[in-house]
């Protein structure tokens, strides 16, 4: 297969309608070209079986970025400490360094950790739906990100890190002002988002200070102390780690809580599997990340192919930048029969919502339970929830993520 490049797709993905609904395009892109090269020079892969390759050979035969490969790519991340965050983050380490920062973090994170936090996540989901529960039934219109799915999964990862409750509501802030300065990167973005980040930065050395003094049944703590032996960490790769963890922690598990409710409402005969069994419950939260492509429909962290390679006949060399178009490869009919209806009794483990291989997402597990939590109590307590209007997308960037989803209860 030659390789012509006949559309902008990174043009494409910046326009309101691709917002609203992607999957027009992103099949168009499947269909005629599952390897694209975009005018920024990395390619991105869309079937489904590329896709799945590249995520389970990444660490071998792609691979991310070198110290000396990041200052050549990257020169302005020297100036700009939010871009540095994002290049230098867990997600572009190559094993076994990858493996040893991994593996301090990922304890916290294990299905087990994640029941134990159950009753806890539960709780605070039924406070938040007590709290919008009577202007809803007096009539009122409320944005269901900002009343449950942002305060929630705040509220989660705080606990799970050892935020203190004072903190959290302008901490959370700064996720915004990062991720607005690393999708738009213009000069005053940017500056703003690296403010951000020096101020988590400063936040989290305090914390890692105080916690060596006095520690918790906390991420922090448990990352802050046991500083011996091959997997000891430098304060600096603590600071970097809880800096990723905030950022990634709760954004795209509110998105994942919105876009579950609003195929709870364009969906109502699915709801069913909302009605009382955890596994069913999950089982939806499934098929809402495979079905609306999740928040991250396309990985912003370089991975460069180590040898020549070929996908769906298309030769790329050594050294190409290439990266998987989740959102595309999770509508595959290969893989997915009947891609786009709604189906949460499919077999969705090839799904790659949540990425494979060795970057596979360390808050898999939780993000499921918080989503099967939320959306069950939305089922239980407003059976009648309806849209009340558009939710308001984000504009740029590399993720698609509900910013405002009005609704109101059917009269």
């Amino acid at each position: 297969m030659t390789l012509h490049r006949t559309v902008d797709a990174l043009a494409e993905f910046g326009s309101m309608q691709f917002r609203r609904d992607p999957h027009p395009f992103l099949r168009w892109l499947r269909e005629h070209e599952p390897v694209h090269r975009t005018t920024a020079g990395f390619y991105l892969v869309s079937r489904h079986a590329d896709a799945e390759w590249l995520l389970r050979n990444t660490g071998t035969v792609f691979r991310g970025l070198d110290s000396d490969q990041v200052a050549a790519a990257f020169p302005q991340a020297q100036q700009h400490p939010s871009l540095a965050l994002v290049v230098n983050s867990i997600a572009t380490r190559n094993p076994p360094e990858h493996t040893r920062l991994r593996r301090r973090v990922a304890a916290g994170f294990t299905p087990r950790q994640v029941s134990e936090l159950r009753a806890a996540i539960y709780r605070h989901c039924e406070d938040l739906l007590d709290a919008v529960a009577e202007p809803l039934r007096d009539g009122a219109t409320i944005d269901l990100h900002d009343t449950l799915s942002e305060p929630l999964t705040v509220q989660v990862i705080s606990a799970m890190l050892g935020v203190p409750e004072a903190d959290r509501r302008w901490l959370a802030g700064m996720v915004l002002g990062i991720a607005n300065g690393f999708g738009k990167a213009s000069e005053e973005l940017l500056r703003h988002a690296d403010d951000c980040v020096r101020m988590l930065d400063g936040y989290f050395a305090t914390l890692i200070g105080q916690r060596r003094r006095e520690p918790r049944a906390d991420l922090i703590s448990a990352l802050s102390h046991g500083q011996a032996g091959p997997d000891a960490l430098t304060d600096g790769e603590v600071i970097g780690l809880l800096g990723s963890l905030w950022v990634a922690g709760f954004g795209s598990t509110a998105a994942g809580i919105d876009m579950g409710a609003l195929c709870m409402m364009a969906y109502p005969d699915q709801c069913r599997w909302l009605d009382g069994d955890p596994d069913r419950a999950a089982a939806f939260a499934d098929e809402v990340l495979r079905h609306t492509g999740g928040p991250l429909f396309y990985t912003a962290i370089p991975r460069l192919a180590a040898r020549d390679v070929e996908l769906s006949g298309v030769p790329i060399a050594a050294g190409s930048d290439v990266r998987p178009l989740l959102a595309a490869a999770n509508r595959d009919p290969a893989v997915f029969p009947e891609p786009d209806r709604f189906d949460p009794s499919r077999d969705n483990r090839r799904a790659l919502a949540y990425g494979a291989g060795i970057h596979y997402c360390l808050g898999a597990f939780l993000a499921r339970e918080e989503m099967a939590i939320a959306l069950s109590g939305l089922r239980r307590r407003f059976p009648t929830l309806a849209p009340a209007s558009e939710p308001t997308w984000n504009s740029h960037g590399n993720a698609r993520v509900p910013l405002a989803v009005p609704v109101a209860l059917e009269r």
